[in-house]
């Protein structure tokens, strides 16, 4: 008999345990590397964009820590952020500015931290590499835009390989949280799962505005095989019968029933949640609903259909949020769903730190797109309260 993982396990729709234990061990690693480097000579802190006193910290405060480490994400980014920086080195072209620049930041280094530089670059390309691979949500769990992650999933093995030597003693990632607010948050234990993920959204060079809404739902056509597969992953994720019914053109009894072999519970009936304005309603379903959007359009952006970036969001939004997110896949489906299909929800940059949010825009409340601030810079992303984790899923 499956396991409720068995069915989530589609193929670039689901990060495994393993890999996901993979990128935690690297995040020590490549970190240990860092301050190891720093400590060394410190001039490499204008490579790794971290000082090897803020580096200490990570050790200070362990339930911070937690926080940062439970999520999928790699804690470092890659120093080279565009495709013609790599193609400098695995096509042999003309050097870019990027990378004339990484080289004169270089200071000279001995044989021992040259042997460590070298092996903590192929660690991290094979982990690099693994994601690439293994998550339609590549991009932004590794820092990165997703015109590299294309560039460097089409890259051959063995031509990385090669483009390692002629990278030699180049760093080829650094600190990704390079925000002013980030050691003010984890040192002062205010890192909580919504703070985490800001930082991440900050940190990330892909911004959901910017971004394809993906298609309306009414154009996706898939073999009854597929439209099984992924209406058993989405409930295994927690999606209703009826909606999973309603989603891939299955029968509800037939829903119903896979839903208890895959639970061991009927699903709720009733009305499904399609409230527009509950997303808006306090500063972490703001939080919540932003992840969500920006993980799906992400995905959409990296060639998934809407029912594929549906399910993978589903899978690292939960894992972002500790196994406990306000929005169920429900929800989330109403979510990205509105906003393909009317501008009632928009999103717009935060004016003090420019990521974008999810904002109101519709007879009821209208927000100011020019003037918004978000949640976080405007410190309204304290402790999750009980009350709106029990009132927040259905």
């Amino acid at each position: 008999m499956k396991t409720k993982d068995e069915y989530k396990a589609i193929e670039r729709l689901y990060v495994p345990q393993w890999l996901t234990d993979q990128i935690q061990v690297a995040n020590f690693d490549l970190v240990d590397h860092m301050r190891w480097m720093l400590l060394n000579d410190g001039r490499l802190n204008e490579i790794y964009r971290v000082e090897q006193k803020e580096i200490d910290h990570l050790r200070q405060n362990e339930r911070s820590l937690r926080n940062l480490l439970r999520t999928p994400f790699l804690m470092v980014a890659p120093t080279l952020q565009t495709v013609e920086d790599w193609r400098c080195f695995i096509d042999q072209t003309p050097t870019t500015l990027a990378v004339d620049k990484l080289r004169r930041s270089m200071p000279p280094l001995g044989s021992l931290p040259l042997l460590s530089v070298q092996h903590h670059n192929r660690l991290f390309i094979d982990l690099v590499t693994s994601v690439l691979n293994m998550s339609v949500l590549c991009a932004p769990l590794l820092g990165m835009t997703t015109d590299l992650a294309r560039y460097l999933i089409s890259v051959p093995a063995y031509k990385i390989r090669f483009a390692l030597k002629a990278m030699d003693n180049l760093p080829l990632f650094r600190w990704r949280f390079v925000s002013p607010t980030f050691w003010y948050e984890f040192t002062a234990d205010t890192l909580t799962d919504e703070a985490v993920a800001h930082q991440i959204m900050l940190t990330s060079p892909i911004r959901p505005g910017e971004l394809s809404p993906g298609m309306p739902w009414s154009e996706l056509r898939l073999e009854r095989a597929r439209n099984e597969t992924f209406a058993a992953a989405m409930m295994a994720h927690g999606c209703r019968a009826s909606t999973a019914s309603t989603l891939f053109r299955l029968t509800q009894n037939e829903m119903r029933q896979l839903y208890v072999k895959i639970h061991g519970k009927s699903s709720t009936m009733g009305n499904s949640a399609n409230s527009l304005p509950w997303f808006v309603k306090t500063p972490q379903h703001r939080m919540h609903a932003t992840v969500y959007v920006w993980l799906y359009r992400s995905a959409i952006d990296m060639n998934a259909n809407a029912a594929e970036a549906l399910i993978a969001t589903n899978d690292i939004y939960g894992r972002l949020f500790g196994g406990n997110p306000l929005i169920s896949p429900d929800r989330g489906y109403n979510l990205t769903r509105s906003m393909v299909a009317d501008s009632r929800l928009a999103l717009a940059p935060c004016r003090s730190c420019s990521t974008h949010y999810v904002v109101s825009n519709n007879d009821t409340k209208i927000e100011m797109q020019n003037s918004f601030v978000c949640p976080s810079c405007a410190q309204r992303l304290g402790s999750r309260k009980k009350q709106g984790r029990a009132g927040g899923r259905h």
